[in-house]
This record gives structure tokens, sequence and C-alpha cells, in this order.
């Protein structure tokens, strides 16, 4: 892959990071959403890792674009379920901050992703 479409390596270790806040995020849960809510939560950062394990694969522009479209798509599925979460009071947001921090991080760098595709 060309240095213009590689991703930063940085993209893969936030989702590193982020895979393992949710992780010691669900055993903070009370006993009766530790499966329903776990389960959501580390199905859906797992799909995080490996979208963003795409994206660091992508050999071409136009699948660097579609890859990086595809983790908003399951960045936004992790953010509805952290605010519900909230919502709900199984969370504090200060609680969510570390997590809510690394995928932002993760989103700046797709976007910017996506946008280069855009343009070649």
């Amino acid at each position: 892959m060309s240095e213009n479409t590689k991703p930063e390596i940085s993209i893969y270790q936030h989702s590193i990071m982020a895979a393992k806040e949710v992780y010691q995020l669900t055993c903070m849960l009370p006993v009766q959403q530790r499966f329903v809510l776990t389960a959501q939560l580390r199905r859906t950062i797992i799909i995080v890792c490996n979208r963003v394990s795409a994206i660091a694969n992508a050999q071409t522009k136009p699948t660097l674009k579609w890859q990086s479209a595809q983790f908003i798509k399951s960045y936004a599925e992790l953010i509805t379920q952290m605010k519900m979460s909230i919502r709900l009071g199984h969370f504090r947001e200060s609680d969510l901050a570390e997590l809510s921090n690394f995928m932002d991080q993760i989103l700046v760098i797709s976007e910017s992703n996506i946008q280069a595709g855009y343009r070649n």
C-alpha cells in the first residue's frame, strides 16, 4: 500500500485500548445486565476493531473509503449503546470518558481517511 493511503497505526492502537476499556467497563455492570448489555457492547467493540483492521489493510483508496464508512456505522452503534447505558443508570458519563476519548480519536482518523478517498 502506498504511503498516501496507509492510515496511521495509532488508529489500531486506539481500537485495542477501546476494546480493553469496554471489557473492563462491562465487568462493572449489574448482574441483570451482564449478559445482554455486556454481549452488545463487546460484540460492537469487536466489530470496531475488525473495521479498523480492515482500514489498515485497505489496498486502494475506494476500499479505504468504504471500510472507513463501515467503521463510522459501528462507531455510531457503540456510541448509542453508551448513551443508553448512561440513561438507564448502568454507567456515569465519567465512567465512559476514556472509552469516548478513544472512540473520538479513531473517528477523526477514519473521517480523514474518507476525505482522502474523496479527493483522489
